[in-house]
């Protein structure tokens, strides 16, 4: 069944995808220097795999439920709210998961603006969900993905450092 935006969630899906291919590459190359990793390593990798698998997810949402059926509204409704009850817990629950692998620093700069970004998509999604104010449709599933896939790059490239220390 076509769909508006299939061609796009699958791209981003594939793309998805190789973020996590080439992120666990650089985990096992540090590894194979013979240093291992720490707590606050481990968090970093799941942190890279976890969003990087979910942004493939919530990509292959949508088309999924089109080729069940559903109708286009409904797609756009379900995938918002399924999307919704997983991106919202992880947003909350990431601060004490990094406080305790790392209880020594605090949250960088970058995690207030990506959770700043995180909180208008919620609210986009949840207005794509509800029908109220926006016609339901693909733009803010199509957003919340990029965004989950943009928080994971982000994270990355601040803390590429850490994986390529000699």
């Amino acid at each position: 069944m076509d769909m508006v935006g299939g061609g796009y969630f699958f791209a981003l899906a594939a793309l998805s995808m190789a973020f996590v291919g080439f992120t666990s590459v650089v985990v096992v190359l540090y590894q194979s220097t013979g240093k291992q990793l720490s707590t606050f390593h481990i968090l970093l990798t799941r942190l890279f795999v976890e969003l990087g698998l979910m942004a493939t997810a919530f990509a292959m949402l949508a088309p999924t439920l089109a080729i069940c059926g559903f109708q286009a509204e409904h797609v756009w409704k379900i995938s918002s709210v399924i999307m919704l009850a997983t991106l919202s817990p992880w947003l909350v629950f990431y601060p004490f998961r990094r406080k305790a692998a790392s209880p020594i620093g605090g949250l960088p700069l970058r995690w207030y603006i990506m959770t700043g970004v995180g909180v208008a998509v919620i609210v986009l999604l949840g207005l794509n969900a509800t029908g109220f104010i926006l016609v339901p449709g693909p733009g803010p599933i199509a957003i919340a993905t990029v965004f989950v896939l943009s928080y994971a790059a982000v994270a990355y490239i601040g803390t590429y450092s850490l994986f390529t220390r000699a």
